[in-house]
């Protein structure tokens, strides 16, 4: 099955296709380094059209000593 990787911008209403992958683990990996890396909001979509979920970097968290 193949999962497609869709990117937005927060305050864009459309999305767009960057790239697919194989499983849903590799999808989500993808697209979570993607997330971390530029800021945007993405979302992986199976071949129907369905969302299967959706990534969004919000940071590191830190531990309180």
């Amino acid at each position: 099955m193949a999962i497609i990787i869709q990117s937005r911008w927060d305050e864009a209403p459309e999305w767009r296709d960057e790239v697919w992958r194989h499983t849903q683990f590799e999808a989500y990996t993808a697209a979570r380094l993607k997330s971390r890396v530029t800021g945007r909001t993405y979302r992986l979509v199976d071949q129907n059209g369905e969302v299967i979920e959706v990534v969004r970097y919000q940071g590191v968290r830190r531990l309180r000593p």
